[in-house]
Parts: structure tokens; C-alpha cells; sequence
């Protein structure tokens, strides 16, 4: 029984000590893990307080000024701040097209004369929070000589920078007409319509009858196109369909034409007749032979045309200057100038003022009778252009040639400019610079009242033809003398 008892003793004893054991070593694990913990870094959750942080968009801003150089402008607009400090940049849209993108608040973009356009800036910070501004905008009204080189070749100058628009082939020509934002001028099977702008050609007529030929004057009004062959066949043409309305044979012509509201005015060389051709129906109203010589030369007309109230004035190659009414072609008058007159006139409040080859005139519009005469120190082959007062005119010389300013009242010199070469442009003034070219490959701008030269170009051939101005859409067109739309 004893012997029992201390085997089972001895069993539990086994036991306890297993458990006991084993619970000691929880223990000190336990106590070891407790001391290294104490010997490394804690970390400490701490929790957030308030709201999230959010970006502050940049600050509102203005544009500040626009300039234009010619078709560029400068862009400038307030530094929009950011209130994070964070970098902003700026992107520049005209019309809703992006431009480019910019970190400064100043940019360049070349525009188109003549045209309205939104401009829109965007200012962005880095964590894309946006604010714009935007402004409506015009550009400036476009200024351009345009005129026709010796090869046929026509220029559009731009009178803000001095450098050509554009240039295009095409055939000599002795006037250009304008309307609205297009230029009619010569090629050689015809005419077409040239965007003043570009030079894209915006209008072709659908004339068959021209059948490759030529034209040297075209005029234009709200309706039609008249162009003048060179064949002398006048064509009248529907100025937006391009169909042709009707055609006249005027046997052979000599001087530019001219129109008023119902009537275009032509003259030939069959007996120095001026025709009056009615712009409805292409029939002749009226024509009128110059006075009878017995003479040997033939008569011509070599002048345009003037239309002043219910006249016109023209002057033939046998020294006789004319007024006759403009309705009916009765004569009101006549002078004899004794040579033949090649300068178209030109009007002067009353007065009107047309040369010879060597003598510069002034006859009163009533009656003829003469105001003055300028004797030149060489020949005019261009015509008279009148402005605030002053007449101003070219003189081709045995060398060179002169720009001439007169008193328009008196017929008295002002000043003259020396020309590089013989001049056959007719001078044309605007903003009170005097614009003219000469057959040294130049075109010339002169101050006005003092003769100065502002500025000249050289050209690749001679200047021969005249020059027209056209400001803005054919706002304001200026037309030489020598032109019949310049009454």
C-alpha cells in the first residue's frame, strides 16, 4: 500500500514539476520581451484635428493693355498671386484657340488687320486650381499702298511696317479698283478679285467673250465690275455671281474710263468720241466728237474723265479742255492749252486743275477762265493730286525728275523733291505723307507740307503705275487723279 502511494506521488510530483516548468518559462519570456521593447523606439498615433488642408487658387486678375505693331500685339495682364505660393502659369487663347503657355504675364501673337476677336487668359497653379480673365478686342484697320511694278507684278505694302503683305503676278495694269476688302486687277485672261489681305483671289468672272484677252481698266461699284479689254469691248459684270450682264464694242480706246451712278464714261479713238454707256443696259447714251482740225494729227482723248456735279472735264491731244454736261454731252465750254493734254484733272473747290506736257493749269469749273499757269523745268507724265490746299504733281526731266508742291490758289511753289529717274506715277497723299515712285526701282514717302523724305523703298523693277490706298475693309480708298473712281 505504502509502496503504491509513493509511486503515485512520485507520478504528480513529475507533473507538477513539468507544468511548473514550463509555466516558469512563459515567464521570463514574457519579463524578455517586456525588457526589449523598452529598448527600442515607440511610435505615438496621434489623431488629426480639424478639417483637411485644401489649395488656394490664384487671385484674380486683369488684362492690362493691348498694343499693336502693325498686326502684332503685345499682351499684357496682372500677375495672378497665389496664396500657397506655388508657381502659376498662364495659358493665352484667341478665339477659344490655344496660343501658347506662358510663365510670364506678357505674350506676343500676330493677328489679322481688320477683325474682332475674344481673348482669354487661364492662370493655373501647380495643384490645378484655375482663375481667367478675357477682353473683346479689335485690330487695327489696315493700311496698304498697293501698286504694280514694270513686270507686271503687284504689291501690297503694309504702311505700318514698311514690308510687302504679299505680291502676285499679274498684267499691266492701269488702275486697280476697290470694294469692300477686295482689289480687282488685270491677268492676262481677264480680271480677278484679290483679297486685300492676302491676295488669295476671292472672284473670278465667268467670261467666255474675253476669251484669254486682256483688261487694262476696270472700275467697280455695289453691283457690277466694268472691265475694259484691250480690245475696247467693255464688259459689265454681276459683282457676286460673275456672270456677264453685257458687253459693248467701243472700237478702239485710249484714256482710262469714269462712272457715276448710272453711267460709265468712255473714250476712243474712232474720231475722238467720249461715249456715255448706260450701266443698266450696256447702250450708249450719248457720245460726243471732239471739235473739228483740219489738221493732220488724229484726234485723241488722252485724259480720264473728271466728273464734278453734273459735268465732266477731259482734254484732248490737239490742246483743247472740255466741260460738257455729263446727262446730255452738250459742251459747255472750251479752252485751247495749245499742246496736248496728257494729265488727267483733277477738282479744287471750284476749280480745275489739268496740264499739258510742259504747263500746269487752273480753270474755273463755270466758265473756263484761267486762274494760273506753272511753267515746269521738264514735262508732266503723271497727274495733278490735290490735298488741304496743295497740289502735287511729278516732272520727268532729261535726267531725273521731281516731286513739285504748289499752291493750290495761286499755282505758286511750295518745295520739290529730287527723284531718283523720270516719273510717270501719279502722286496720291494720305495722313499728310505723299507716296510716289519713279522708274529708279523706289517708291517714295515725302512729308507733305515740307518735302522731307520719311522713308523710302527699293523695288525690284521700275514703278510706272499709280498708287492706290486702302484703309480698313475699303473704308476710306485713295485713288490718284488718273483713276475714274477718284471724283
Amino acid at each position: 500500500m505504502e509502496e503504491s502511494v509513493k509511486e503515485v506521488y512520485g507520478f504528480l510530483k513529475v507533473k507538477f514539476d513539468k507544468g511548473f516548468y514550463m509555466r516558469f518559462i512563459q515567464i521570463v519570456l514574457f519579463l524578455f520581451l517586456i525588457s526589449c521593447s523598452k529598448d527600442e523606439d515607440t511610435v505615438t498615433v496621434v489623431e488629426q484635428e480639424g478639417p483637411p488642408a485644401t489649395n488656394l487658387v490664384p487671385s484674380n486678375f486683369s488684362i492690362i493693355d493691348i498694343v499693336f505693331d502693325g498686326k502684332v500685339a503685345t499682351i499684357d495682364w496682372e500677375d495672378a498671386i497665389d496664396g500657397d505660393t506655388d508657381e502659376v502659369y498662364y495659358k493665352l487663347y484667341v478665339d477659344n484657340a490655344l496660343i501658347d503657355e506662358y510663365t510670364q504675364s506678357i505674350a506676343t501673337v500676330e493677328l489679322q488687320y481688320n477683325s474682332s476677336y475674344n481673348v482669354r487668359i487661364i492662370a493655373t497653379d501647380r495643384n490645378g486650381g484655375t482663375v481667367e480673365t478675357n477682353k473683346e478686342i479689335d485690330s487695327p484697320n489696315s493700311k496698304i499702298l498697293f501698286f504694280q511694278e514694270s513686270n507686271g507684278i503687284t504689291n501690297a505694302l503694309d504702311l505700318y511696317t514698311r514690308k510687302p503683305l504679299w505680291k502676285k503676278k499679274g498684267f499691266a495694269a492701269e488702275t486697280f479698283s476697290v470694294y469692300q476688302n477686295v482689289i480687282y486687277s488685270t491677268v492676262n485672261n481677264g480680271f480677278e478679285g484679290l483679297d486685300i489681305l492676302t491676295g488669295e483671289t476671292i472672284f473670278t468672272p465667268n467670261l467666255p467673250s474675253l476669251n484669254n484677252k486682256s483688261t487694262h481698266h476696270i472700275l467697280v461699284d455695289d453691283m457690277n465690275i466694268y472691265a475694259l479689254a484691250v480690245d475696247a469691248d467693255m464688259h459689265c459684270v454681276n459683282r457676286i455671281t460673275g456672270e456677264e450682264l453685257w458687253e459693248v464694242s467701243l472700237f478702239s480706246y485710249h484714256a482710262p474710263p469714269a462712272m457715276d451712278e448710272s453711267r460709265v464714261f468712255v473714250s476712243s479713238r474712232n474720231n475722238g468720241h467720249i461715249k456715255a454707256v448706260n450701266k443698266l443696259t450696256g447702250n450708249v447714251d450719248w457720245r460726243r466728237e471732239v471739235d473739228f482740225s483740219n489738221g493732220s494729227v488724229a484726234p485723241r482723248i488722252y485724259t480720264n474723265p473728271l466728273i464734278s456735279g453734273e459735268d465732266i472735264y477731259y482734254g484732248d491731244n490737239l490742246g483743247r479742255f472740255y466741260s460738257v454736261n455729263k446727262n446730255t454731252g452738250e459742251k459747255n465750254w472750251t479752252v485751247n492749252g495749245f499742246n496736248s493734254f496728257s494729265p488727267s484733272p483733277a477738282s479744287y473747290e471750284e476749280n480745275i486743275i489739268v496740264g499739258t506736257y510742259n504747263d500746269l493749269f487752273s480753270y474755273k469749273k463755270s466758265n473756263g477762265n484761267r486762274n494760273w499757269i506753272y511753267r515746269s523745268s521738264g514735262s508732266f507724265q503723271s497727274s495733278p493730286f490735290v490735298n488741304d490746299g496743295k497740289v502735287y504733281i511729278g516732272v520727268s526731266k532729261t535726267i531725273g525728275g521731281e516731286l513739285v508742291c504748289l499752291n493750290a490758289d495761286t499755282g505758286k511753289l511750295i518745295w520739290q523733291f529730287e527723284l531718283g529717274s523720270v516719273t510717270t506715277t501719279s502722286p496720291v497723299v494720305y495722313n499728310n505723307i505723299v507716296y510716289m515712285g519713279d522708274w529708279s526701282n523706289k517708291v517714295y514717302a515725302i512729308n507733305a507740307d515740307t518735302g522731307v523724305l520719311e522713308w523710302t523703298i527699293n523695288t525690284d523693277e521700275s514703278v510706272m503705275q499709280s498708287f492706290t490706298i486702302v484703309i480698313g475693309n475699303g473704308d476710306n480708298v485713295i485713288y490718284p487723279s488718273s483713276h475714274g473712281l477718284s471724283n
